[in-house]
């Protein structure tokens, strides 16, 4: 009966009350039914970049040797356009914006600086994730009127919690600030999460496993949720098995930034991340620029085909994937990719020049993240590399870290030190705590 009564009250508060959500979200649902996706995509692209050019004084300038005053019109043409780099979009704020947006149509928010110095961006509140997030959420059985909780590290205000829950009303969402949780804290939000049983639990990847590591070590049973969600991070697979053992649940993996906030995420099968295509077109590019084939690693561009405040075109951010040749055997028409494993900008150096990535260290690491709670890399000015590590048991996991650094040193063909740390809290950069944080000055 409460769910009838929370399905109709949001039912009532989309339709009546934000009739546009719920035809952003009735169009989200028909889009991957009767639609040629490839095509749907191309159109947006062309939208967009015309709104660009007659709206973005950045992108006049940067496409003004193209001939572009119809805009683009074949993929050839949408290849050329020049990439979007990081640097340009931390220094080109009020350029890149369109003109004439307002607070009405747009919300400024910024990075969390754990790939470099922040940056400050807009969101479209025309184009909200929200039907996207639904999306995710119906391929895993779970509806948005059901009970959820949340887990971060940045602690939310009395009337952040207040407005939250009037918003959601009669639904219920708990919440767990997991930066440095007291026991009493962790002990009321168990005993919240089984009386209220939540359909789904979402949260940053490393903050979700260490709440999942409390459970299994203090032997605490949870009422199973529907789905895991984790972000923000790349996900270990035996992050993934700890993490359903002790929510009995499955774990999602999604892709997402601050820049576009949905891009991909799985759906029950677990067999790659759907693309949201209909609204993010990615590209897997090599050194030239030049799309690589399917089942081969690239660097990341990504286009927002929503965000009309703030265009954002073939921007390199910095991460790594490749599409999958094999359609989901969901049959959903969404193409794969890769799980993301690591920020190509992320890697650790040796004076040589040798680059050893994120992607490569999570396969070499594989096998020990059972035994911490957290670790990460640090590296300084004279190439020592620092293996901080939090221990799922005080003083338990010395020998597990000394292993993984003589890893290191040797991959690194003995030109780098690897000194081992064990620290009560990794260090946090913005809301996140990356795996790796490097200090040199070329970096």
């Amino acid at each position: 009966m409460k769910n009838s009564l929370r399905k109709a009250v949001f039912l009532f508060k989309t339709k009546i009350l934000n009739p546009k959500l719920e035809r952003l979200n009735q169009r989200t649902q028909k889009v991957l039914k009767n639609t040629d996706l490839a095509n749907f995509n191309f159109s947006r692209r062309q939208a967009l970049v015309k709104h660009a050019l007659n709206n973005s004084t950045f992108y006049q300038e940067k496409y003004k040797n193209l001939e572009l005053t119809a805009g683009i019109k074949t993929n050839d043409d949408f290849l050329k356009l020049p990439l979007l780099t990081r640097d340009e979009l931390r220094d080109n704020f009020e350029a890149i914006k369109a003109i004439k947006v307002t607070k009405l149509n747009g919300e400024k928010v910024s990075t969390s600086g754990s790939t470099g110095n922040p940056v400050a961006l807009i969101h479209d509140k025309r184009h909200p994730e929200t039907p996207i997030r639904w999306r995710i959420l119906r391929w895993w059985g779970v509806q948005p009127w059901e009970n959820q909780a949340f887990i971060y590290r940045y602690k939310r205000s009395f009337w952040q919690r207040l407005g939250n829950r009037l918003l959601w009303w009669p639904t219920k969402r708990i919440f767990l600030a997991a930066a440095n949780p007291t026991k009493e804290q962790l002990q009321t939000f168990v005993l919240d999460f089984n009386r209220i049983q939540p359909t789904l639990v979402q949260g940053y990847v490393d903050v979700v496993f260490e709440f999942a590591l409390y459970l299994l070590d203090n032997n605490i049973k949870i009422h199973p949720p529907k789905m895991v969600w984790v972000t923000s991070a790349p996900l270990f697979e035996e992050q993934r098995e700890l993490m359903q053992k002790a929510f009995g649940a499955p774990v999602c993996d999604q892709y997402g930034n601050t820049e576009i906030m949905l891009i991909a995420a799985e759906c029950k099968r677990q067999q790659g991340l759907h693309i949201m295509q209909d609204t993010v077109h990615i590209e897997f590019v090599d050194q030239n620029n030049l799309p690589v084939p399917p089942n081969t690693n690239g660097r990341i561009l990504l286009t927002d085909l929503t965000n009309y405040a703030f265009p954002i075109i073939r921007y390199d951010i910095g991460d790594e994937g490749g599409y999958l040749s094999e359609p989901c055997s969901c049959g959903n028409p969404l193409p794969l990719m890769k799980n993301v494993r690591g920020r190509q900008a992320h890697n650790i150096q040796t004076p040589s020049g040798l680059r050893i990535k994120g992607d490569h260290l999570m396969v070499m690491f594989s096998g020990f993240m059972k035994h911490f709670k957290e670790i990460q890399l640090r590296q300084e000015q004279d190439f020592t590399v620092y293996l901080d590590y939090v221990p799922r048991k005080e003083n338990l996991a010395a020998r597990e870290a000394q292993e993984m650094a003589a890893m290191l040193m040797s991959r690194s063909r003995a030109e780098i030190k690897v000194v081992c740390k064990e620290v009560k809290k990794i260090k946090q950069v913005g809301t996140k705590t990356p795996l790796i944080i490097n200090n040199l000055k070329n970096q």
